[in-house]
């Protein structure tokens, strides 16, 4: 039985460790391919991904992924950055190491097949107005700097909403 987005991360925060995850960035005609839940429409875009397993490798998890929560498979994968990512999720703190990816599919017609998750091909010159989280990201994104950069921190956000970025 998959959990709810808000099971998820009460169960992330309780095991009080920071969480790997791997992530796929997909940039195909100006446009980057992100999900968000079904039951919440006003939840944030993210990219798609998922925690990385005993017995995986960030490529074979990512592919994974990809082939469990979507119809399109991976033709290439090439490593991008890590990102420290920092967050409340409804007052629990979740902390994530988070490896992305740049990734080709089979096809551009992306559809879901988990009934909680729908893919969304947002165009990228309006990408920096859009809650795709981490934040960091989405901005490396926007300016173009997610194909130099490294290592990127999201630290906790302050109470101007404000956070870091390193590269």
């Amino acid at each position: 039985m998959a959990l709810s987005q808000d099971q998820f991360f009460k169960a992330v925060a309780t095991r009080r460790i920071p969480r790997v995850r791997i992530a796929g960035i997909v940039v195909n005609d100006g446009a980057v391919l992100v999900q968000r839940p079904v039951d919440d429409p006003s939840s944030c875009y993210a990219f798609i991904g998922g925690e990385y397993e005993v017995g995986d490798t960030f490529e074979s998890r990512l592919r994974k992924e990809f082939e469990e929560e979507t119809n399109a498979r991976i033709v290439d994968a090439a490593y991008l950055f890590c990102v420290e990512n920092h967050f409340r999720y409804k007052g629990h703190i979740i902390q994530q190491a988070e490896h992305y990816f740049s990734v080709k599919l089979d096809r551009s017609d992306v559809a879901s097949r988990e009934y909680r998750l729908q893919q969304h091909w947002l165009p990228l010159d309006q990408i920096g107005v859009v809650d795709l989280r981490p934040l960091v990201v989405r901005d490396a994104l926007a300016d173009g700097s997610y194909l130099r950069v490294k290592h990127i921190i999201q630290l906790l956000e302050d109470e101007a909403g404000k956070s870091t970025r390193s590269d």
